[in-house]
C-alpha cells in the first residue's frame, strides 16, 4: 500500500513518511477502517537486481473491515489474476468493474458478479469479472491484462460503472487528443442541462502532473498541468485542471504526480460562456476549468516512474471539431 492514515486523519504517502514528524500510530487509509499499519522503507530485492519502493504494509489482513478499499489481500487478488488469465486465454471480453465511491453514493451497481452492461447482449459465459475498489487494483489488472493479453487482450477489456460501460482505452486518459475527446463529448450535453448544474461525465483514469505554482504553494487549488487546443480564427482554449479533495488530502497531494480514477465535471454556466466566445469571436485566449472530483483515498496514488519529457508536438489549427 501506498497511502496510511495518521492519528488526526491526514493520509500520508510511503515516500512522504517521516517516522519522526509523523509517528508510528498509522492505520489504514480506508476512514471506515481502522486495521493498523506499519512503514516498509525502500529496500533491493530479487537479488539486488531491484528496488521495492518505500510502503505500508498491514499487520494482519484480517484486521481490515469486509468492505475495506485499501488493504492488500494477496489471495484474492491472484484468484483475480488467475480468472482473468484464463478468460484471455478463451477470448473472452474482460470487465473490470469500478466498485467504488467516486460521488456522494457508493457503486452499489457494479459487483463482482455483475453483468456487462445495460447495452451488451453478450451471455455471462462470453465474459469475465474482476471487481476493482481501487486505482491500485485497475493498475495492477491493466498491467496483468497487457501483459498476458497484450494488445488483443486490452482491445477486449471494458470499465463497468453503474450499468454503463466502456473500453479501457477510451477510459483511460493519456492524451491531447483524449482530453479533446472527452470535452466534445461532455459539451454535448450542454443545450440540454438546466443552468447552475454540474456536467458530470464518466470516471476516467489520469496522470495528474501538479503545476510548479501548486508545489510552491502551502495552500489553495490543488492544480494539474494545463492542456493547450488551437482552434480555427486564431482562438486559443486553455484547459485548467483542478483536483476537488477533501481537507484530509489536501497537503497529501499539493506537488505530487499521482494517478487518479474521477469523475470529470464542467461548471454549467462556465461551459456555455466558453461554447459561445469560440462560436463568435477570433483570435483569443480562453480559459476552461475541468475539476476531478476526488472523495477518498482510494483514488489516488503516486505515479511511481514518471514518464520522461519529451517536446510537445507542434499544434495544427482543428478541422471542425470543437476542440480540434
Amino acid at each position: 500500500m501506498k497511502k496510511a492514515r495518521l492519528q488526526d486523519g491526514q493520509v500520508v504517502l510511503a515516500h512522504q513518511y517521516n517516522k519522526a514528524s509523523h509517528g508510528t500510530q498509522l492505520c489504514c487509509a480506508d476512514p471506515e477502517c481502522a486495521a493498523p499499519m506499519t512503514f516498509r522503507k525502500e529496500s533491493l530485492t530479487h537479488g539486488a537486481a531491484a528496488v521495492r519502493s518505500a510502503s505500508f504494509v498491514s499487520k494482519s489482513v484480517s484486521d481490515h473491515i469486509a468492505t475495506c478499499t485499501a488493504h492488500e489481500d494477496f489471495a484474492i487478488m491472484a484468484k483475480q489474476q488467475k480468472s482473468i488469465e484464463a478468460g484471455l486465454r478463451e477470448g473472452k471480453t474482460i470487465v473490470l468493474n469500478l466498485n467504488m465511491r467516486l460521488s456522494e453514493s457508493f457503486n452499489t451497481a457494479a459487483l463482482p458478479a455483475d453483468i456487462i452492461g445495460q447495452a451488451s447482449t453478450a451471455e455471462k459465459s462470453d465474459y469475465v469479472t474482476a471487481p476493482v475498489k481501487s486505482v491500485e487494483d485497475l493498475l495492477h489488472l491493466k498491467n496483468v491484462i497487457e501483459e498476458k493479453g497484450g494488445a488483443a487482450g486490452l482491445a477486449k477489456t471494458v470499465v463497468n460503472y453503474k450499468g454503463k460501460t466502456m473500453p479501457i482505452g477510451e477510459f483511460i486518459i493519456d492524451s491531447r487528443d483524449k482530453f479533446r475527446n472527452l470535452l466534445n463529448k461532455m459539451y454535448k450535453s450542454v443545450d440540454h442541462s438546466k443552468p447552475n448544474t454540474e456536467i458530470t461525465e464518466f470516471p476516467r483514469l489520469i496522470e495528474f502532473r501538479a503545476t510548479q505554482n501548486t508545489k510552491a504553494s502551502e495552500r489553495g487549488a490543488i492544480r494539474g498541468t494545463p492542456m493547450n487546443f488551437v482552434k480555427e480564427g486564431g482562438n486559443r482554449l486553455i484547459l485548467l485542471q483542478k483536483a476537488e479533495v477533501p481537507k484530509e488530502f489536501e497537503q497529501t497531494l499539493r506537488g505530487e504526480n499521482v494517478h487518479i480514477i474521477a469523475e470529470p465535471k464542467l461548471n454549467y454556466n462556465e461551459a456555455k460562456a466558453v461554447l459561445h466566445r469560440l462560436q463568435t469571436q477570433r483570435e483569443q485566449t480562453i480559459f476552461l476549468n475541468l475539476r476531478w472530483n476526488v472523495v477518498g483515498a482510494h483514488q489516488f496514488t503516486p505515479i511511481e516512474t514518471p514518464a520522461a519529457s519529451a517536446k510537445p508536438a507542434p499544434q495544427k489549427p482543428g478541422n471542425g471539431s470543437l476542440f480540434g
